[in-house]
């Protein structure tokens, strides 16, 4: 039996995805911004949403989600899916974006980010959020977010993890 964990309503749900697709798109435009040397990969020719189904989630998850959300910007192409039962507080979010090498190190080292192997080029979990997974793959770097608070950490992680793998494969 699960314990209960937090309720969230669909208004603060919306807010933490949100949040995560902020963060994501602010690291790579400030990145750009700074003029820092960055990956030769076009992220915005990326349909984001064509990189998992609702189908993929709901195998990964155990919850349906509704169709995707397309954001592009110059550099990045992101996706979000939220689950179709409000109460389930879950939902999913990939963005591709143009690789920064000094941005990508700088919070591969945080204390909260964890390394991962097996997955691209290098990769690491954890930041900014738990439920994060970011990866490099050549041009690009794919950040990857989980949330289900139903679920153990290390379940949202393994989650996370088949959803990269499948990512991966479509990129």
């Amino acid at each position: 039996m699960r314990a209960a964990g937090p309720s969230l309503t669909q208004p603060s749900l919306a807010i933490l995805l949100g949040l995560i697709l902020v963060a994501s798109c602010n690291k790579t435009s400030s990145s750009a911004r700074a003029g820092r040397a960055t990956g030769t990969g076009d992220a915005s020719s990326i349909d984001a949403c064509a990189l998992l189904m609702p189908s993929d989630i709901q195998q990964a998850l155990g919850v349906a989600v509704k169709a995707g959300v397309k954001q592009t910007t110059s550099t990045s192409s992101e996706c979000q899916w939220d689950s179709q039962d409000e109460s389930a507080a879950a939902g999913v979010s990939v963005s591709v974006a143009t690789y920064d090498d000094v941005l990508f190190h700088q919070e591969a080292s945080s204390k909260r980010a964890v390394p991962v192997s097996g997955l691209g080029e290098t990769a690491f979990k954890g930041f900014p959020h738990a439920g994060d997974l970011s990866i490099k793959q050549g041009g690009h770097v794919i950040d990857l977010g989980v949330v289900d608070f139903r679920l153990a950490p290390e379940k949202v992680d393994n989650a996370a993890r088949a959803l990269a793998t499948l990512v991966l494969s479509r990129l």
